[in-house]
């Protein structure tokens, strides 16, 4: 009997904490549902010239290649090697005796065949006379003239070779065809040089405007047409900045320029180029750049802020939207440009609609939320989300 009681008074301990955890896990399946509190800002259009950006490269505006023109030993250089020439200015001195004495030859020459023009001038008119007063024959008459002729074209032919020989003379003094900055000698003093050689000797290259080559793809450049189509402006003018490799913008602006005429068939780019202001010749032929072209004119866009795109696994954009009863829609959407910390909502969006800028990491679709702060944007306001005058980036 005292065995029956011990064994019943631990048995209902048991049992009353067992009721008791129940109970316990029961109330913390009936917690409160957490409310979110979200800040939302209301979409607005904003005026924006957006621009499309490219890689580029740098290419002289001129870049001339000198060669000789003669053969002959270099005499001296008479250039200081990275400063800027003048057309016409002498590079290299070539040692001009052979072609000094091939001109003194000409002009003996020359003076013979003048002289026996004379000569032969005289005689033909002397003839001439006698041929009147019938006191000489025809005969004698045609001979002399046709010496005089003859003599007149040795004089045409020995002047021609007297001009050739001061060409040749005058090649002697290698001349800077453009003005720019001359580049490094590949000769030195008592070179060889040969006439119409492939290598140069040096390279002149004009900078004070140097133009930035770029690649687009023919279906975005076919974009960019459309626009320029559509756009207001007739004749736009269209300005181009560019930002060097390291980040560093550029100071000048320059204007696009041209455009090929057909896609290259391997890349199925065209070709752009813009002419670029240079005046302190800080952009060198062959650098790498960004270049950004701007649109024809500033339009209305839907712009939202980096920070309030969500993305799935995929990598689709999407943003939360409260409606007017603060429940929270997900809607996906396509960006556009990326402007500043921003980006250009191209499909998704309307004007109007309440996008959510916090706790995006405890709403989801299909919440309600309490909207602790909405914000009314418009054109002004959105210089909160976008740095005006950043240029855009492409994404097409």
């Amino acid at each position: 009997m005292l065995l029956a009681r011990t064994f019943k008074f631990p048995l209902s301990i048991l049992l009353c904490l067992t009721v008791l955890g129940c109970n316990e896990q029961a109330g913390s399946d009936n917690k409160p549902i957490e409310i979110i509190h979200v800040d939302t800002i209301t979409l607005a259009p904003s005026i924006l010239r957006l621009s499309k950006d490219l890689p580029g490269r740098v290419t002289a505006f001129k870049e001339a290649e000198v060669r000789p023109q003669i053969t002959g030993i270099v005499k001296s250089r008479l250039y200081k090697e990275g400063s800027y020439v003048e057309a016409g200015d002498v590079l290299f001195q070539i040692d001009p005796t052979n072609y000094q004495s091939a001109v003194n030859s000409a002009e003996a020459q020359l003076a013979k065949a003048i002289a026996s023009q004379t000569s032969t001038q005289k005689a033909a008119i002397r003839y001439a006379e006698l041929l009147k007063k019938s006191l000489t024959s025809q005969e004698h008459y045609d001979e002399a003239d046709s010496a005089y002729q003859q003599a007149k074209a040795e004089v045409a032919v020995r002047q021609a070779a007297l001009d050739d020989a001061n060409l040749q003379l005058s090649y002697t003094k290698i001349k800077a065809p453009i003005s720019g900055k001359a580049g490094f000698s590949q000769v030195s003093d008592g070179s060889l040089l040969t006439a119409n050689q492939s290598d140069y000797i040096t390279t002149i290259i004009q900078t004070d405007n140097v133009y930035i080559d770029m690649q687009q793809s023919a279906l975005a450049f076919y974009k960019i047409q459309q626009e320029f189509q559509n756009s207001i402006i007739k004749k736009p003018n269209i300005p181009v900045s560019i930002t060097l490799e390291d980040g560093t913008t550029y100071n000048q602006t320059g204007q696009l320029e041209f455009t090929d005429t057909q896609t290259d068939g391997s890349t199925g780019s065209v070709a752009l180029r813009a002419i670029m202001p240079n005046p302190e010749n800080s952009l060198l032929a062959g650098m790498y750049v960004r270049a950004h072209i701007s649109m024809p004119e500033a339009r209305k866009y839907l712009v939202v802020s980096q920070s309030t795109v969500v993305r799935s696994q995929s990598g689709k954009p999407s943003v939360f939207v409260v409606d007017d009863n603060n429940k929270v829609a997900k809607k996906s959407i396509i960006l556009g440009s990326e402007v500043g910390n921003a980006w250009v909502v191209k499909e998704g969006l309307t004007v109007g609609n309440k996008i959510v800028i916090n706790n995006l990491n405890k709403i989801k679709d299909g919440l309600t939320v309490i909207l602790d702060n909405a914000t009314e944007t418009d054109i002004e306001s959105d210089t909160s989300i976008i740095n005006p005058g950043t240029n855009s980036k492409n994404l097409d």
